[in-house]
């Protein structure tokens, strides 16, 4: 038996793990990981940003990137999803909302882990403007530990 997740098992991973490593390249300077809160909607994996955000002009530059979503605390528990794939940065902001609702929809945990209330100064901040990151894999690698106890 293999380490691979099933379809299934990707599906239910992706949808319940909080976080995914965004790796985007930069112009002569090393690959830049950022941990972003995610969702996995469509067959792809969505976030939103500000549209100000460094981050934009690499992906509009080199919009191929890879996701990693990872977990474990020993050899025995390491799981793990990595997609390689096409990042679309939406701006239209009527599709940015449809794709930050699908995101939201696909991890309820989101409700749970954002403050109630904002203080002032970042009602401000997350009123800018957005974009959604889309991203449609080309490739999806997985692996789960735990399947060699099995």
């Amino acid at each position: 038996m293999g380490v691979e997740l099933t379809p299934a098992e990707i599906d239910a991973y992706l949808l319940s793990a909080p976080r995914a490593i965004l790796c985007v390249t930069r112009d002569d300077r090393p690959p830049l990981p950022l941990p972003m809160w995610f969702g996995w909607a469509e067959g792809c994996i969505v976030m939103h940003t500000l549209a100000s955000s460094r981050k934009v002009p690499h992906i509009r530059r080199h919009p191929e990137v890879s996701c990693l979503v990872e977990s474990g605390e020993d050899y025995y528990s390491l799981k793990a999803v990595l997609v390689l794939g096409h990042c679309d940065v939406v701006d239209d902001p009527g599709e940015v909302k449809r794709w930050i609702e699908r995101m939201n929809e696909s991890k309820p945990l989101y409700r749970q882990l954002r403050p109630s209330s904002w203080p002032e100064h970042l009602q401000r901040h997350y009123a800018k403007p957005r974009v959604a990151l889309v991203v449609t894999p080309v490739s999806i690698t997985s692996w789960d530990f735990a399947k060699i106890c099995r």
